[in-house]
C-alpha cells in the first residue's frame, strides 16, 4: 500500500497545528500554486520524464513523474482533483511514489508560491518544503 501526500500552504490554522507539533516553518507567505505555476515547475525539472493527463477544467489533472535514470525506483503521481484553470489556485497532492522525488518536485513548485506543508496520510510528521 502506498502513501498519499497532501499539501497545504502556511495559513494561520496550519501554523497553529505545526506549532503544536513543534515543527519549524519560515515566516514566509505561501499559497496554493496556480495551474500555470504547476505546469511551469514540472517543465523545469531535469532528469524527470513527465506524462500529463489533462481532462479539462472541472476534471482531474495528473502528471506521472519518473526519474529518467531510475524509473522503477523514483516515481510519483501528482494530482489536482478538480482542475479550475491555469490562473486559478490548485490544491495539489501526490499519490504514492518516492518521497525524495515528491520533495524535489514540490521544491520547484514552492519557488513560485512559497513554502507548502507536505503531510503523509500514514500519520507521520508533516514537513515544510520550500523553506
Amino acid at each position: 500500500m502506498g502513501v498519499l501526500w497532501t499539501t497545504y500552504p502556511l495559513n494561520d490554522e496550519m501554523t497553529e497545528w505545526l506549532d503544536s507539533l513543534e515543527v519549524p516553518y519560515p515566516k514566509t507567505p505561501s499559497r496554493f500554486p496556480t495551474g500555470r505555476e504547476v505546469k511551469d515547475a514540472i517543465a523545469e525539472l531535469s532528469g524527470v520524464k513527465v506524462t500529463i493527463r489533462d481532462y479539462g477544467v472541472g476534471a482531474t489533472w495528473q502528471a506521472w513523474l519518473e526519474s529518467e535514470s531510475k524509473p522503477d525506483e523514483l516515481w510519483t503521481l501528482l494530482n489536482i482533483t478538480n482542475y479550475s484553470g491555469d490562473n486559478e489556485l490548485q490544491e495539489i497532492w501526490f499519490e504514492k511514489g518516492h518521497d525524495h522525488l515528491i520533495k524535489q518536485v514540490l521544491a520547484v513548485i514552492c519557488n513560485k508560491c512559497g513554502p507548502l506543508v507536505l503531510i503523509p496520510d500514514t500519520g507521520g510528521d508533516p514537513e515544510v518544503v520550500g523553506a
